[in-house]
C-alpha cells in the first residue's frame, strides 16, 4: 500500500520511530484540492478537502506500507483523522495513495487557521514535539 505523508512524518527520525520502518522507498509528489493548517491548540498538521484551494500539498509517496507500520501509524495520528484514498501527483504521473485527512463534518472543530510548513515546524516546534511525544 502507498501512503502520502506530508506533516510531522517527512521528519525521518519521526517517521522511523513511529514505523520501525527506517529508509522506506518514496517519491516526491504532490496532493491538489486540499489545504494544509496547524491544528488547534496543536504543532502539528492537518489536511481537509478543498476544491477551491490554489496550492498543491507538498509530500512523500511512501512505498509498499507494511500492515505492522500502518497500524503503528493509526496509532500515531490523532482520532479525528480519516484514512481515505486520493490521487497524488509524481514526477511520472499520478498514482493511488492512502492520506490522513480530517473529515469534513469536524474540519472546524479540529483545524486552526493558521498555516503550517515544514520548515516552521522544524524551525519553531520540532524539538517540543518530540519532547512531548517520544522523550
Amino acid at each position: 500500500m502507498n501512503l502520502f505523508i506530508y506533516g510531522t512524518l517527512m521528519v525521518p527520525k519521526i517517521w522511523n520511530t513511529v514505523t520501525l520502518c527506517p529508509d522506506p522507498i518514496s517519491t516526491a509528489g504532490e496532493l491538489f484540492h486540499h489545504r494544509i493548517q496547524r491544528v488547534k491548540d496543536g504543532d502539528f498538521p492537518g489536511i481537509a478537502a478543498d476544491s477551491d484551494s490554489p496550492y498543491p500539498i507538498p509530500g512523500l509517496v511512501i512505498q509498499n506500507v507494511s500492515i505492522a507500520a500502518l497500524d503503528r501509524l493509526d496509532q500515531y495520528e490523532d482520532d479525528f483523522y480519516e484514512r481515505v484514498t486520493v490521487s497524488i501527483q509524481t514526477e511520472k504521473g499520478t498514482i493511488e495513495a492512502q492520506v490522513y485527512r480530517i473529515p469534513s463534518d469536524v474540519v472546524n472543530e479540529v483545524l486552526s487557521a493558521d498555516p503550517w510548513s515544514l520548515e516552521w515546524f522544524e524551525k519553531e516546534a520540532l524539538e517540543r514535539y518530540w519532547d512531548r511525544l517520544f522523550a
